[in-house]
């Protein structure tokens, strides 16, 4: 793939490709590549610049992830090696706040010489064997790589990885995977940020009623009120039933029905009254599932269900299918408050109605307070229905107030 082609496609912009190999002795100056977290932008970023790294440690937006890696200096030119050099990138459209690694001679050198607007050389960073068929040297470390595209108003960003378990755990996440890039004399992987004593699976808490903002990027704005109840009822055939209230003022109130359970909570159904016409239906879920109270980190539990409608209304057969993956801790702050760790899931659901052949593609973010419940939700969805426009809605809703029951 030519650099032309990558330029045309911000999917390929920061492509690496890296192909020879070296061995471990040639790792004689070493410089510490650290990687953090950019919690403004949801980014990764990876610097071996001493300096800049200092810089970041005080940046309240910054914050290390524990992930590091050696390599050499940029003043080494041994043979088997490439020097690493980067690049700022910063466009309006798409919007793009990231960094690009590119090969000194294949990626540096080409990019020099197109003086491409928007994109400020910023040196050489480090250099670094190359894999040779995806595979390092022995007695070096993989570094692997994986690419997010543009979504939901978020920049591109690469994310490198020291340990196939964060590799995968970034392609949970939504970054495409793009194998082996580096090969380092040494790595730490990413450090578990989960207090010992939380435990990452409980979405809703009994007595916890919380009233939410929601914001649509067209500038819609509404609110809602949400919270467990304290009692069970009967839901098509399930005596246990215990319904998670959600009510919105002058549109009505949505019931989700779950199967609460010490070590798991199962999603039974759903039931609506809506406040405009005066109507309650209900819908049912086949082969419902279940979500452990407890997650290991870059986990998934997968979305196979049926829905029955109590008022089907030609909706013909409708599926719902995807996972839920537990991505990390995350500190996030929302009108309720300041919340240092919060469990992070993102869930991709895809749901297809038969009868119209319409397709809802939803990726779904959600930050979770121990013994307090969801406190932020970010919804990029998607309807896509043959002979009409595709509508997309992103949807992001914050925790206001815990209100009382």
């Amino acid at each position: 793939m030519t650099i032309l082609k990558n330029l045309r496609n911000l999917l390929a912009l920061l492509v690496l490709t890296l192909t020879p190999a070296m061995s471990g002795s040639l790792f004689a100056q070493t410089v510490t590549a650290v990687e953090f977290y950019n919690k403004t932008l949801d980014a990764y970023f990876i610097t071996g610049r001493s300096d800049e790294q200092q810089s970041l440690d005080a940046s309240p937006d910054f914050r290390r992830t524990g992930m590091s890696f050696d390599a050499l200096t940029a003043s080494v030119s041994n043979v088997g090696v490439t020097r690493i050099c980067r690049y700022y990138i910063s466009l309006s459209s798409p919007f793009t706040r990231s960094h690009f690694y590119g090969r000194e001679v294949a990626d540096c050198d080409q990019i020099r010489a197109l003086n491409l607007p928007g994109f400020s050389y910023e040196g050489y960073d480090f250099s670094v064997a190359e894999p040779t068929g995806g595979v390092c040297p022995t007695g070096t470390t993989t570094v692997y790589r994986g690419f997010r595209p543009a979504v939901g108003g978020k920049t591109p960003n690469h994310r490198y990885a020291t340990s196939p378990e964060t590799y995968v755990a970034a392609q949970n996440l939504g970054y495409v995977a793009e194998g082996a890039v580096f090969c380092a004399a040494s790595a730490t992987d990413v450090i578990p940020t989960v207090p010992s004593t939380q435990k990452c699976g409980t979405f809703f808490y009994p007595g916890k009623r919380i009233a939410y903002q929601s914001l649509t990027a067209d500038g819609s704005a509404s609110s809602f009120n949400r919270f467990l109840n304290n009692y069970s009822t009967v839901f098509h055939g399930n005596a246990d039933a215990t319904p998670v209230t959600a009510f919105s003022p002058g549109i009505g109130t949505l019931l989700t029905m779950i199967a609460d359970r010490t070590s798991s909570w199962t999603i039974l159904g759903t039931g609506k009254y809506d406040d405009v016409n005066f109507t309650y239906s209900e819908v049912y879920y086949s082969n419902p599932t279940t979500y452990p109270r407890d997650y290991a980190l870059g986990q998934s539990v997968l979305i196979n269900t049926v829905l029955t409608y109590s008022d089907p209304n030609g909706l013909g057969i409708v599926t719902q299918t995807g996972k839920v993956t537990y991505v990390g801790i995350e500190s996030i702050g929302v009108p309720l408050g300041t919340f240092p760790s919060t469990c992070k899931f993102v869930t991709e659901l895809v749901t297809t109605h038969g009868e119209s052949n319409e397709t809802t593609t939803s990726l779904s973010t959600d930050w979770v307070a121990d013994s307090l419940g969801i406190v932020k939700t970010v919804n990029d969805t998607q309807s896509v229905q043959p002979s009409k426009p595709t509508v997309r809605v992103i949807t992001t809703s914050e925790g206001v107030s815990v209100q009382p029951l």
